[in-house]
This record gives structure tokens, sequence and C-alpha cells, in this order.
């Protein structure tokens, strides 16, 4: 199989990730009342744009994992992807929380009360929900700079270190994710917990493998002396 074979069934596969939040909300949608009034349209596409932004922040992490890997697999175009990505992503996320401000003034026609929102509390679980969403906003905004001056000595230096964020980011969503009505509804209820175990199997993978192979590679050395 080639290269652009490949390409084309890991596109396939992306597209098809993808389609899950939009057929969990049709599922989980009366489209009689889904558009009914500005509240319910901006609800709407504030759980799609949070959905759609868990997996691809799930496909971003696998990409930057393994992406020695998917260079063999998809050619060099995965490095170019992965940057697209990242910055779709990162537009995705501050689409997420602007819907939710303007949800906010809707419903109070306050400007100030709306803006608040951005406030952190921790007055109950919602509220604490909103927190993890909100710090995830916070680092990975850090993330993204830290990526457009990857060329700068100082990022350079500590790209890894900026790099392992998004892996916190994603935990922070995981939990910020509770909050929504479509998390126990199929087909995203399944990748939600999926992608979970994946991110984590990837840490634990990135963190013991190597160590685990140099402690082998030694004992087989010793063997052989």
């Amino acid at each position: 199989m080639d290269v652009r074979t490949r390409r084309y069934i890991f596109y396939a596969i992306w597209f098809l990730l993808l389609s899950l939040p939009l057929i969990t909300f049709l599922k989980n949608t009366n489209l009689s009342t889904a558009f009914s009034n500005p509240v319910l349209i901006l609800n709407t596409f504030q759980r799609l744009t949070g959905m759609t932004a868990y997996i691809l922040l799930f496909i971003q992490i696998m990409l930057g994992a393994f992406m020695d890997h998917w260079v063999q697999v998809i050619g060099a175009k995965a490095y170019k992807f992965h940057i697209t990505q990242g910055l779709f992503i990162y537009g995705l996320v501050l689409v997420h929380p602007t819907l939710y401000l303007l949800i906010t003034y809707q419903l109070t026609n306050n400007l100030l009360q709306s803006f608040l929102v951005i406030l952190p509390s921790f007055k109950n679980q919602t509220e604490t929900l909103l927190v993890f969403g909100k710090t995830a906003l916070l680092l990975l905004t850090v993330s993204v700079t830290a990526a457009y001056f990857r060329t700068k000595p100082f990022f350079r230096r500590n790209w890894k270190a900026f790099h392992i964020l998004n892996y916190l980011v994603f935990y922070l969503v995981f939990y910020h994710a509770r909050i929504g009505t479509d998390l126990a509804s199929q087909p995203f209820d399944t990748f939600y917990w999926l992608a979970l175990f994946l991110v984590t199997m990837t840490i634990i993978y990135k963190l013991f493998y190597p160590r685990l192979f140099k402690m082998f590679q030694q004992k087989l050395n010793q063997s052989k002396v």
C-alpha cells in the first residue's frame, strides 16, 4: 500500500471521527426545538464545538506522541497536518466559551455579568467543571504560543515541557466535558472513554517503555560479557 492510499485512509478515519458529534447531537436532540430561539441555537453550536474539540485534541495527542511513526505511515504531511490541526483546535476552544458568553448575555441581557463568567468560581459542581475548561483554555494558549515561537531558543530548549501541557489540557477537557448534555449519548460517550484509555496508555508507554527497554538492553549486554 503506497503512502497516498494510507493518507486517504487516514483522512477517511479522521472525517469519520469528526462525524461522531453530529451523529450524537442528532440522536440526542429534537431538531424542531434546537433552532427555535437564539439561546438554543447558540447551545447547539456550543455542544458541537465542545465534542469536536475533544475528538481533535485526542487525535492531536496521538499524532504528536508518535510523530515519527505517522511520518512513515502518511508521509511528511503528518507534521504539517499536526500544526494545522493544532491551530484549528485552538480556534474551536476559543469559540466554545465565546458561545457560552453569548448564551449568558441572551439570558441576562447584562454585558458585565456575561463577562464575569470568565472568572473562576467553585460555588457548585457546575462552576467547578467550568473552571476545568477555563484552565484548559489558559494552558492551551501557552502551548499554542510555544508552538508558534518554537524556533526561538527558549521555546526550543523547553519544547518537551510545553508539549506535555497538551496531556494536561486533555484531562482538564475530559473532566470539563462532564458538564455536557451529550456525554451519556452514543456514539460520543464510547469515544469519550476510549480516548481517555488510549491517552493514559500513551503516557504510561512514554514514561516507562524507554526505561524498561534500556534496562533490558543493559541486562542483555551484561549476559554477553
